[in-house]
């Protein structure tokens, strides 16, 4: 048929019907109407919604029937009280279904979850197959519920009864079922998520998986390290003390948290080492390039206990210099259920985008998320096409259980693909640290970023979020990869991190730093390690290279206080030995409270090197600065062995710290000097969780 015969065709008027014509159509469709439903007129059941009955007049009119027996006879103080109790229980009512409906999230642009991450042929692959077993299975699941719902409504109903198995069922032709599948299909395929069911049959409905309500906050199982306090020490038992520095921050943030909510902390999740090192300290930069930081030793009297000492250690890494190191950075975002909530996964998306901030237009960034799956949501992108790798993180939703495992693998898959020699090959691991899928044994995964930590690919891990926050596993996953771990708990920690920070968080300047202190029993009788407890080290680990320790990023500070006794001294814990064999006098060494040495390794060097140096008893601070920065420190360890209990600090209480902290903010540009002396005040009238 051509164009000009179409037209003709179209152009054709049809005439009426006739009459004869339109009779028999009628009277054959009422005919085919009575032959299919002619077993409703003996089926037991009754006819509409089987979720309810049909209203009627008489339906209606019972509750009126009922409240008229408790009002004809009552007064009119009665009949309030019966009126109010009525409405009461109307709006009880509407808030519980109101809080009963699912939420289904936003439907603006498809999102990136768990049903998203198989790219390419995977996701073909799965949607054909979810396509084929959803048409297969979609008629039985459909008379399945419609029974299950008929069942559930007749048992509530004295007047329902249940339809006999032989009476025929509700059923979609091949057509319908299909067309139903084939839309459920891929409405879970493109965004993740399933409608929520009908009011009617909710019930019947099976829940929703992967879908949490806005603002989801799993509260009650945060999950941090146990460990003691370190104990008071005798110099003549053991003197040596060994450990590894640590430059992580994530217990400062997590205690603010919870102080700006108006509770105190639990012990466990008060690093006393954590909160020292959140702040820079103004200590002396190193001289030279031949070794990658200073260091400095002070000693000043303790401010909780007469007669003892506070040993500050401070080390300080020397700032970049010229251009940066390439970096290949892959974000390993977590975008399972449990990120669902203000302040984990959108406040990741703007943490993420400052980070972009501080790198080279040259750096590759790639993203790998992980939910119930893992899929690598953005190839090695260079940051000069920085809006591409933004609309890829805006693209991001959370819904889903959490694979871990799988998705660090494919981040360090990613991050190898992209290797650069002489640069920075880092994952930067965001999550809730609620890994509840696909690890079923943890060493095994520590041990397989410690394996990647050898080949040169670091791991550096960002917390978020409260009520489901793992510290412990986020703090072994960051120690085995040479990397920081912080808690984000607001955009303004974020700028802090990635931001005003960012060279210290990526470019590593020293790896492997330990600290040894032997102390000189002629002087010392008792000392105490503030903080650390989980990085102590055997004494004998110093010496051996093989054994991993924390890394110094490019200008970094650290700073370690001891608490000691000098020998003959009133505030001793301890009771002289009537038998234990004393130094010998004359020793030559009575003007040194201990020696001090420091081990650290090059980045991309096996051999460790040595720094030494002894702690004079006259080692008073330098000047006013470094008088005014010990201080500070000691006012915010003192804070820290407060929220712990105060098990060491006698009558010394928060207001005494708060006075120290005060006295000794100095220069303070961000603000952060200023936010501890806010905190303390807070801890002043915080409850007990």
């Amino acid at each position: 048929m051509n164009d000009e015969e179409l037209k003709q065709l179209l152009s054709r008027r049809e005439g009426a019907p006739a009459e004869e014509a339109r009779q028999r159509a009628v009277a054959a469709a009422m005919a085919a109407f009575d032959e299919e439903h002619a077993h409703e007129k003996t089926a037991s059941q009754t006819q509409g919604n089987a979720d309810s009955e049909r209203l009627t007049p008489d339906r209606t009119s019972q509750g009126s029937k009922i409240m008229n027996l408790f009002t004809a006879s009552s007064s009119p103080l009665q009949r309030w009280v019966y009126s109010g109790l009525a409405s009461a229980a109307v709006l009880v009512l509407g808030v519980f279904i109101t809080t009963q409906v699912p939420w289904q999230g936003g439907m603006d642009t498809p999102p990136v979850n768990e049903t998203a991450l198989k790219g390419g042929d995977a996701t073909r692959a799965a949607r054909d197959s979810a396509l084929e077993e959803a048409v297969a299975s979609a008629a039985p699941r459909i008379e399945l519920q419609v029974e299950e719902s008929s069942r559930a409504f007749s048992g509530s109903r004295a007047n329902v009864v249940t339809p006999e198995s032989s009476a025929p069922r509700p059923k979609l032709n091949s057509r319908a079922a299909a067309d139903a599948a084939t839309s459920r299909a891929e409405e879970v395929i493109v965004t993740g998520m399933k409608r929520a069911p009908a009011p009617a049959m909710a019930a019947a409905a099976s829940p929703l998986e992967g879908i949490v309500a806005p603002g989801y906050q799993d509260s009650g199982r945060d999950r941090f390290t146990t460990a003691d306090a370190n104990p008071v020490k005798r110099v003549a038992d053991e003197p040596v003390s060994t450990f590894s520095i640590d430059v992580d921050t994530a217990a400062y943030s997590f205690v603010r948290r919870m102080l700006n909510q108006g509770v105190l902390p639990q012990k466990a999740a008060v690093r006393v080492e954590e909160m020292i090192n959140y702040f820079p300290y103004d200590y002396p930069l190193p001289t030279g390039r031949e070794a990658p930081f200073s260091t400095t030793v002070s000693v000043l009297d303790s401010p909780w206990k007469t007669g003892n000492k506070l040993v500050h250690i401070g080390i300080q890494g020397f700032e970049l210099q010229g251009a940066q190191p390439r970096s290949n950075l892959v974000f390993l975002l977590d975008v399972s259920g449990s990120m669902n909530s203000p302040d984990k996964l959108p406040l990741v998306k703007q943490s993420m985008a400052l980070l972009l901030s501080r790198l080279q237009a040259e750096d590759t960034v790639s993203i790998v998320v992980y939910a119930g799956a893992a899929g690598t949501v953005l190839e090695p992108t260079p940051v000069k096409e920085k809006q591409k790798i933004l609309d890829a993180l805006n693209r991001l939703q959370a819904g889903g259980s959490t694979a871990g495992a799988a998705g660090i693998q494919l981040a360090y898959q990613v991050a190898e693909s992209q290797f650069v020699e002489d640069g920075v090959n880092r994952v930067v691991l965001a999550t809730d640290g609620d890994f509840n899928v696909g690890i079923h044994n943890p060493e095994e995964l520590k041990g397989f970023v410690e394996r990647k930590r050898d080949a040169g690919v670091y791991l550096s891990v960002l917390g978020f979020g409260q009520g489901n926050y793992h510290d412990a596993l986020m703090q072994q996953l960051a120690q085995n990869g040479n990397g920081v771990a912080a808690y984000i708990d607001t955009l303004g920690e974020a700028q802090k991190v990635l931001v005003h920070e960012a060279t210290s968080a990526l470019f590593p300047i020293a790896n492997d730093v330990k600290i040894q202190v032997e102390f000189n029993p002629q002087t010392v009788s008792e000392y105490r390690l503030l903080g650390y407890e989980t990085r102590q080290l055997a004494e004998e680990d110093f010496n051996n290279d093989a054994v991993d320790a924390g890394d110094i990023g490019a200008g970094h500070s650290v700073t370690a206080i001891y608490e000691i006794t000098p020998a003959g001294s009133d505030s001793a814990v301890y009771e002289p030995s009537r038998y234990r064999e004393q130094a010998a006098a004359g020793s030559g060494k009575g003007s040194e409270y201990g020696f001090l040495k420091l081990r650290y390794k090059l980045p991309g060097e096996q051999d460790s090197k040595l720094i030494s140096r002894p702690i004079r008893i006259d080692a008073d601070p330098a000047d006013a600065a470094q008088l005014r920065e010990a201080r500070f420190a000691s006012a915010v360890a003192g804070f820290g062995e407060l929220l712990r209990g105060g098990k060491y600090t006698a009558d010394w209480n928060y207001s005494d710290a708060l006075q120290l902290a005060q006295a000794n903010r100095g220069d303070d540009p961000y603000g952060y000097r200023a936010e501890l002396v806010q905190l303390i005040r807070k801890a002043e009238v915080a409850q007990a969780m």
